[in-house]
């Protein structure tokens, strides 16, 4: 039978609902074989994960997904926000843990100021959200959107995202990334492999433009792969038909690696772990490639 290779999930240290410990539990019962953890923008879930992972028969890769924006070259261009998943980078890494330390400590920042947007229209404090982070997680608007829902304002996450916490909606405050380029230097620079996360969902903004020529694609995606960017998320739950397609021609022409992932966020998303997966050619892409740490088991 061949491996169930799952590359992307979350914990509390970010913006899913298990622990790692718990995390590592459900994986092991969806009969994953090997699990990709890659909280935003932390390693603080890693030593959990790595202790619950011992003698359990299942391969744990300690990933991360760095914030990232892309802003165009023209004037007036509106930064748009992508998310790079690192595979095995060296957390000690000092280059990469300035860059997690900004990113952290602006979200925290911009986090207050949109309790303090929202606390207008609705019965929320800063001191309910921030209880409702872990120590060293990394804060996020899924904290708000707990608070929201544990008072009754929505249903559910989904619901909360389509609301007053949408990207552009009244209550939004961006928060620092660095440029895409820069964030995989960061990752390369760490030992890591860059793996440019659902980057064409339709919905959420994109490294490239999408809808130019396959020819303009190719060339934007060009200037990502001379930075470093190793592969592609291709089988994503939220990346389009049309759009998987696309990505595969830009894999084939820069043999990028394609990896599948369920981007497992518990009780959080309705992405179950195992539903899309990485063949094991392309995970030991991977592997060969990787310096900065090493898979546990």
């Amino acid at each position: 039978m061949p491996l169930s290779i799952d590359l992307h999930s979350h914990t509390r240290a970010s913006d899913g609902s298990d622990t790692p410990t718990e995390l590592i539990g459900h994986a092991l019962q969806a009969g994953i074989d090997v699990l990709g953890l890659s909280d935003h923008d932390t390693t603080s879930g890693w030593a959990e994960a790595s202790d619950a992972v011992a003698g359990s028969g299942m391969t744990l890769i300690r990933g991360i997904e760095l914030s990232a924006q892309v802003i165009d070259n023209i004037p007036g261009a509106i930064p748009r926000s992508v998310h790079l998943l690192g595979y095995l980078p060296d957390p000690h890494n000092p280059r990469l843990q300035n860059e997690t330390e900004r990113i952290r400590r602006h979200r925290d920042d911009r986090l207050r100021l949109m309790v303090d947007r929202l606390a207008v229209d609705f019965d929320i404090t800063w001191d309910e959200v921030a209880a409702h982070i872990p120590p060293g997680a990394t804060p996020g608007r899924p904290h708000i959107a707990h608070i929201l829902i544990e008072k009754g304002f929505f249903e559910d996450t989904t619901a909360a995202f389509a609301g007053p916490l949408r990207g552009d909606g009244p209550y939004h405050v961006p928060h620092y990334a660095p440029r895409l380029r820069d964030a995989i230097e960061v990752i390369s620079d760490a030992g890591g492999v860059a793996v440019l996360a659902h980057p064409y969902t339709g919905e959420r903004s994109g490294a490239v433009n999408h809808n130019a020529p396959i020819e303009q694609i190719l060339a934007a995606y060009q200037v990502f792969v001379e930075a470093g960017l190793a592969g592609l998320e291709i089988n994503h739950r939220e990346n389009t038909e049309a759009g998987k397609e696309v990505l595969a021609t830009v894999a084939r022409e820069f043999d990028l690696i394609v990896t599948g992932s369920s981007d497992f966020h518990g009780a959080k998303k309705p992405n179950q772990l195992g539903e899309n997966t990485t063949t094991p050619q392309q995970f030991e892409r991977i592997l060969e490639r990787a310096t900065g740490c090493e898979p546990l088991s």
